[in-house]
C-alpha cells in the first residue's frame, strides 16, 4: 500500500469509537498519523466538514484528509485494516474464532445502549455508584459471561478473548475503562481480563493521553460540575 494512513479521532478521554480502532490499528503494528478535532473547539468546526464524510469521528484516510479515501465508522475501518493489513492479527487467524470475535464486535457495536447512556466513557472522572440501574446490571452480566465464555472457548493462547490482542479487544477497552469509572466490580475470568485489557501498551498508551487532556464536555460529563 503506498498511501499513507491518517485516523481522525476526537477526544481520548471522551471518544470510546475513537479509542476502538485507534488500539486495533496500534496494537496490530500499523503505522498512522493521528489527527485529533476535539469536541466543542474551532478545530473540530473548522475542519470536521472536510475530515469526515459522515459528521462524525472516527474516519481512517488513505492519503491526506479530505483529499484521499476515506472509510468511516468504527467497524468499517477495522475491516478495511484487515483488508489491507491481512496478516497483521486485527482479526484471529482461525476462521470460527474470526467469525466468534466479529460477532461480539457487532454485539457492542449495536448493543447495550443503557450502559454507554448512562455510563459514558471517562477516563480521568471516578464516579463510583453512578448510572446504575436495572438495565445497565443487565448489560454488565452479559459482557461479563460473554468475556468469560469467550476466553474459555478461545483464549488459550494468551491473555485477551482470542489469546492475542484483537479487533475485539479493542473494541471492549472502552467498556473495561468504564468498569474503573464508575466503580463497577466483576470477578474470575472477566476481572482477570478486564486487568489483562487495561494492562495491554496500547491501552495503557491511550489512558495517559487521555488523563492529560483538560477540555470540559459537559454532554459526556453528567455527573460533574463544569469548572
Amino acid at each position: 500500500m503506498s498511501a499513507h494512513l491518517t485516523l481522525v479521532i476526537a477526544n481520548k478521554n471522551y471518544s470510546s469509537w475513537s479509542m476502538r480502532p485507534w488500539l486495533a490499528l496500534r496494537s496490530a503494528g500499523i503505522a498512522f498519523r493521528e489527527r485529533q478535532l476535539k469536541f466543542d473547539s474551532q478545530d473540530w468546526a473548522e475542519h470536521i466538514g472536510t475530515h469526515s464524510p459522515s459528521g462524525l469521528v472516527p474516519v481512517l484516510w488513505e492519503g491526506e484528509p479530505g483529499t484521499g479515501f476515506a472509510t468511516w465508522d468504527t467497524l468499517a475501518i477495522i475491516e478495511r485494516a484487515h483488508e489491507l493489513f491481512p496478516s497483521h492479527g486485527v482479526w484471529p487467524a482461525d476462521p470460527r474464532a474470526r467469525a466468534r470475535a466479529r460477532s461480539i464486535c457487532a454485539e457492542m457495536h449495536a448493543g447495550f445502549r443503557a450502559l454507554r447512556g448512562a455510563m459514558p466513557m471517562n477516563l480521568r472522572g471516578r464516579y463510583p455508584g453512578k448510572g446504575m440501574n436495572p438495565d445497565v446490571a443487565r448489560d454488565i452480566a452479559r459482557i461479563a459471561a460473554l468475556w468469560t465464555q469467550t476466553r474459555r472457548q478461545f483464549g488459550q493462547g494468551g491473555p485477551h478473548l482470542f489469546g492475542a490482542f484483537c479487533a475485539a479487544d479493542a473494541y471492549y477497552a472502552p467498556v473495561a475503562t468504564r468498569f474503573v469509572t464508575y466503580g463497577v466490580t466483576l470477578a474470575g475470568a472477566a476481572l482477570d481480563y478486564q486487568s489483562a485489557l487495561l494492562d495491554a501498551p496500547a491501552v495503557r498508551e491511550w489512558g495517559a493521553a487521555a488523563a492529560a487532556e483538560t477540555e470540559f464536555v459537559a454532554a459526556d460529563e453528567p455527573y460533574a460540575t463544569a469548572p
